[in-house]
């Protein structure tokens, strides 16, 4: 930015390069002192500014063994973008940064604007959440951010089925770089359905059986979540639809049908397989699948059958969309 530049050297050729190279010119040893005495003189953040530092370059250029500590963060957080600072709020904590910081750094985290503009997947505010458990500082933030990016997820008329996949196999990752599981996605999408359409959603976690989840009252959507997966496991490993749609649809009160799951079926013929939603759900009633790793579909396809690959806040976009094709409503008007 030209203002964190003195006036007098604004114009100079290519002065982030200068300001970086002065910097890497200072001895390894009086480093910590130059940003000691920067942040006291009050021009630390322009002069990092200035240069163009982030706080990997930062914390490699301190480089004499003692890390990142709290003086050497709350010098580069100002400059730090969004998920840098969500991907590190354990090391903010371990290294002792002030409440204050921490208490700005929380501010941003929440912000509806930088939420928008950081286009995270919710999911990754919930990994978040998990890698910075054993502090009280960031959980309030955290679960407003989380409920911001799932601003997406639409409220839907009637009443709404809602079946995770709680697996075996789901405990997989998302991907080879992800630390929330499939179960995680699948479950925070669901308790997030609930809470946006409350008391009209019916949500159950469901593997060799199937159990029912109540969202309570003034819960924390990030805290529902947890005490969903928790229970993972519990009914068993395997991934039996059938059963799970045989104990809880209810035909003529749900209104649509909503599955999160990789898709590794078991059974076959009336009591399992690929066709277990078009044995229990009626063609009238839609059914939104989605498919988190790519195997076999649960239903054959028809004309309220849908099968959606992958699981972004987005994807929800279309519920409403679709539903009021099916209707003949235009896609801006609301179900009466």
């Amino acid at each position: 930015r030209p203002d964190a530049v003195p006036a007098s050297e604004q114009g100079a050729p290519l002065p982030m390069v200068r300001y970086r190279t002065e910097l890497e010119r200072i001895p390894v040893g009086d480093r910590r002192v130059w940003l000691r005495n920067a942040t006291a003189a009050g021009v630390l953040t322009s002069r990092l500014d200035a240069a163009g530092a982030t706080w990997e370059w930062l914390s490699g250029w301190l480089s004499d063994g003692q890390g990142m500590t709290a003086e050497a963060w709350e010098a580069v957080i100002p400059q730090m973008g969004y998920m840098a600072l969500l991907r590190n709020l354990a090391n903010f904590d371990k290294a002792g940064v002030s409440d204050s910081v921490a208490a700005k750094v929380a501010a941003r985290l929440a912000d509806p604007d930088q939420v928008a503009r950081s286009k995270q997947f919710p999911f990754r505010f919930l990994s978040a959440y998990r890698m910075a458990a054993h502090s009280l500082r960031w959980g309030h933030a955290l679960n407003t951010a989380l409920t911001l990016s799932t601003g997406n997820i639409p409220e839907l008329d009637g009443r709404t089925l809602v079946l995770v996949d709680t697996s075996g196999s789901m405990s997989s990752p998302m991907s080879g770089k992800s630390q929330v599981s499939c179960v995680d996605a699948a479950a925070l999408f669901g308790v997030a359905l609930a809470f946006r359409n409350v008391g009209r959603v019916d949500l159950a976690g469901w593997a060799t059986g199937t159990y029912t989840h109540t969202i309570q009252p003034g819960a924390a959507l990030i805290e529902q979540v947890q005490r969903f997966t928790n229970r993972a496991g519990s009914v068993g490993h395997g991934t039996d639809l059938a059963q799970a749609l045989h104990r809880t649809f209810r035909r003529g009160e749900h209104t649509r049908v909503f599955v999160f799951s990789d898709m590794q079926l078991m059974g076959s013929g009336w009591y399992g397989g690929t066709d277990a939603v078009n044995r229990y759900v009626p063609d009238e009633v839609p059914v939104y699948s989605f498919n988190l790793a790519g195997y076999a579909g649960a239903m054959t396809s028809g004309t309220n059958r849908h099968e959606l690959g992958g699981l972004t806040d987005a994807t929800f976009r279309l519920v409403p969309v679709i539903e009021a094709a099916q209707t003949g409503r235009w896609p801006w008007e609301h179900a009466a």
